[in-house]
C-alpha cells in the first residue's frame, strides 16, 4: 500500500536501557538479526556494543524516561514505529521487523497506536505493555509531547499505564500470534542483578503507589493536547481488577487477609443502607493491607481520617487524609473504623461522629453506645 510519508516500514528501531555489557550485546545482536535497528541508553556502566545508536546518562532516567529519551535523541524521523524493552527481551523469530511494521501501520492506518505481542505468556504479559510496539505519532503526541510513556515512574508500572492509556484511547492492539521472549532471571532461577535490585525492586513501592494515584486520577496529562477528551476512562473502571493494589499489599503491606474483605463488606453494607459518602478512620497497616477494597468502592469515599498531625494533609490510596472534624464538614454519612489492634481506641474517639448523626461502623466488635 503506497503512503505519502517521510518514514519507512523497514526502519524499525528496538530501544532499551542497559547496564550490562553481555546482555546488551546478545540482545542487540538478536534484534539486528531480525532486521531492526538498535538504540541503547547506558546509565551506570560504560561499554562498547555493536548497535546503531548509543547515548549515555550519568543519572538513570528510569525505563520510561529512557525510552522517551532514545526516541527523541537517537531514533531518526524515518522510523515509523519503535519497539521498547530491556536487555533481556528477544524478538519474535518468525517475522522480520518490516513485515510486522507493515501490519502495525495497516491496522492503525498510520503511526498513532500501541501494539503488544503476547505470545510469550510470562507473568502479566497480557495486561501490560512490557515490550510494546509504539507508533511515531503516539510518541510525538502523548504526554504533552514528552514521549509515549509516562516518565513519573522510576522503573516499573509505566508499562501498566501504557496498557490502560492506549486501551482507553482505543489505540491498542494485542498480538497473541507474535512472541517476544522475556529472558527474565526469574525464569531460569538466576540471581537478581545488583542494578535490578536497586533500580526496580528498590523503587517498586513508590512506582506502584504512583500508578494507583495516577489511575484513580484518570491518568492526568496523558491525552494529547490536540485531543484532551481522547481517553474513555470507563474502559479502565469497568475492566481493571486491582493489579497494583494487590501487588502493593503483597510486597509492602503484608497479606490482605481479613482487612480487605472486612472493609469490602462494610462498604457494601453502606451501599445497601443508602449511605452516599463514607470516610475511613485509620491510616495504619490495616488500611494499607486493604488497598484493593478502595479500587472501585460501591459508595463514595470522601476521605481517610487520622489523628496523627504528620499524616493530615497528605493522602492515602489517593484520597485526602483529614482530621475527624474536617471529615464531619465533608457531609459524610458513615465512618468505617479501619484497625484491628486499635479499634477500641478508635471507637472511643468516634463519639464525635455519633453525636452528629454519622453512623460508626467497627469491623471487629460491637460498638458500645456510639453507633
Amino acid at each position: 500500500m503506497a503512503r505519502r510519508r517521510k518514514w519507512s516500514a523497514e526502519d524499525v528501531w528496538y530501544v532499551m536501557p542497559s547496564a550490562n555489557a553481555a546482555n546488551a550485546a546478545e540482545c542487540a545482536r538478536a534484534w539486528r538479526d531480525q532486521g531492526y535497528k538498535v538504540a541503547i541508553l547506558q546509565d551506570r556502566a560504560r561499554f562498547s556494543v555493536d548497535c546503531d545508536a548509543l547515548i549515555a546518562r550519568d543519572r538513570y532516567p528510569g525505563w520510561a524516561g529512557s525510552i522517551n529519551t532514545l526516541f527523541h535523541e537517537a531514533v531518526p524521523e524515518t522510523c515509523p514505529v519503535i519497539v521498547a524493552g530491556g536487555d533481556d527481551m528477544l524478538p519474535d523469530p518468525g517475522a522480520r521487523a518490516g513485515e510486522i511494521a507493515e501490519q502495525f501501520l495497516d491496522h492503525f492506518g498510520g503511526t498513532f497506536g500501541v501494539m503488544q505481542p503476547t505470545g510469550d505468556d510470562f507473568e502479566a504479559t497480557r495486561t501490560i505493555c512490557g515490550s510494546p510496539w509504539i507508533g511515531r505519532d503516539w510518541m510525538r503526541r502523548m504526554y504533552a509531547g514528552s514521549g509515549g510513556l509516562c516518565d513519573s515512574y522510576h522503573q516499573q508500572w509505566a508499562d501498566d499505564e501504557l496498557y490502560w492509556v492506549s486501551r482507553c484511547a482505543g489505540r491498542f492492539l494485542e498480538r497473541p500470534d507474535l512472541s517476544q521472549f522475556h529472558d527474565h532471571f526469574l525464569r531460569s532461577g538466576r540471581p537478581a542483578p545488583a542494578y535490578w535490585v536497586e533500580s526496580a525492586a528498590g523503587h517498586h513501592e513508590r512506582d506502584c503507589l504512583t500508578f494507583i494515584a495516577r489511575s484513580r486520577s484518570g491518568f492526568p496529562g496523558a491525552a494529547p493536547a490536540d485531543d484532551p477528551g481522547l481517553l474513555d476512562l470507563g474502559v479502565f473502571r469497568r475492566e481493571y481488577r486491582g493489579r497494583a493494589e494487590s501487588a502493593y499489599q503483597g510486597q509492602h503491606g503484608g497479606s490482605s487477609d481479613r482487612a480487605e474483605q472486612r472493609i469490602r463488606d462494610a462498604l457494601g453494607d453502606c451501599a445497601s443502607w443508602g449511605f452516599r459518602r463514607v470516610a475511613v478512620y485509620g491510616c495504619g497497616q490495616h488500611t494499607r493491607r486493604a488497598g484493593g477494597a478502595f479500587c472501585a468502592p460501591p459508595v463514595e469515599i470522601a476521605a481517610f481520617i487520622d489523628d496523627d498531625p504528620a499524616r493530615v494533609g497528605g493522602s492515602m490510596w489517593n484520597y485526602p487524609v483529614v482530621t475527624p472534624s474536617d471529615a464531619i464538614a465533608l457531609g459524610i454519612d458513615a465512618v468505617i473504623l479501619s484497625s484491628d489492634a486499635m479499634e477500641p481506641r478508635l471507637l472511643e474517639r468516634s463519639a464525635v461522629f455519633a453525636g452528629r448523626g454519622v453512623r460508626v461502623i467497627p469491623l471487629y466488635q460491637t460498638p458500645a453506645g456510639v453507633a
